[in-house]
């Protein structure tokens, strides 16, 4: 779940000697050069999914397990990596560049986002081969997974800029996380009236805990449809939250 962020050193011979061309192709390098880290990120969420898809557990709790394991594999992540970048001094050398801060910032979210997709594509599989998943109930599944693994991105980049290093990192995350988890249903379920109704409509977590419910067989709260509207307004909203701020990013010391 955590990313190295202070360059590409030389454990992988070859890539360890690659310049990165921008921040998306180093993000990629980093991950690529600690190949033994990436099968163990790897390995992680398929050691705690198989044993839910295989043992049939509930649709609630094994819905509940995989969208917590998407929001901490975003959050934690990026929030370290961002973290070490700023202790490295990477991110004032970034922060000085010509490029904006937000282009910069667009860059190594999408790239982190998209280590991420990799680590988590196995689980995904494994759901669509294990479970009984219609293809609209897939297709939702991995938009809304994509958009909120972005947008965890985001969130992390932003409770790094906020902590105060990377020993606060993680109870900084969990400290943002659980209302959002909570409000979107993914411990109580979600009630169909009321204020909680209206704040879990808003709340990305709570379409990707109906997704995997879908999938996986239950009676989730939203439509494919719905999902998948919810998944491009989770997106956007994450892009434009970091070109906004991501010169706050940069720039914090």
């Amino acid at each position: 779940m955590m990313r190295g962020a202070t360059g590409v050193r030389g454990r992988g011979p070859a890539l360890g000697r690659v310049m990165p061309a921008g921040l998306f192709s180093r993000e990629l390098l980093v991950t690529a050069s600690r190949p033994r880290a990436l099968v163990l990120k790897v390995a992680i969420p398929l050691v705690l999914t198989l044993p839910l898809l295989a043992g049939h557990a509930p649709t609630f709790w094994a819905a509940m397990l995989l969208t917590v394991l998407s929001a901490v594999t975003g959050t934690v992540g990026s929030a370290m990596s961002i973290a070490r970048a700023r202790e490295s001094g990477l991110l004032v050398r970034l922060a000085i560049t010509p490029r904006s801060p937000g282009g910069s910032m667009l860059s190594w979210t999408i790239a982190s986002t998209a280590v991420d997709a990799a680590q988590l594509t196995p689980v995904l599989m494994s759901i669509f081969v294990l479970a009984p998943v219609t293809a609209p109930a897939a297709l939702s599944l991995v938009l809304i997974e994509a958009a909120v693994l972005f947008l965890a991105n985001v969130l992390g980049s932003l409770v790094a800029a906020a902590s105060g290093g990377t020993g606060e990192v993680l109870i900084d995350v969990l400290v943002l996380l659980a209302p959002l988890m909570f409000f979107g249903g993914l411990f109580t379920g979600l009630p169909r009236e009321g204020w909680r109704w209206i704040v879990g409509q808003l709340d990305p977590f709570s379409y990707l805990d109906s997704a995997f419910i879908r999938a996986l067989g239950g009676a989730a709260a939203f439509g494919e449809r719905r999902v998948m509207l919810a998944a491009a307004l989770t997106a956007a909203a994450g892009a434009l939250a970091v070109l906004a701020l991501g010169r706050l990013v940069l720039r914090r010391r």
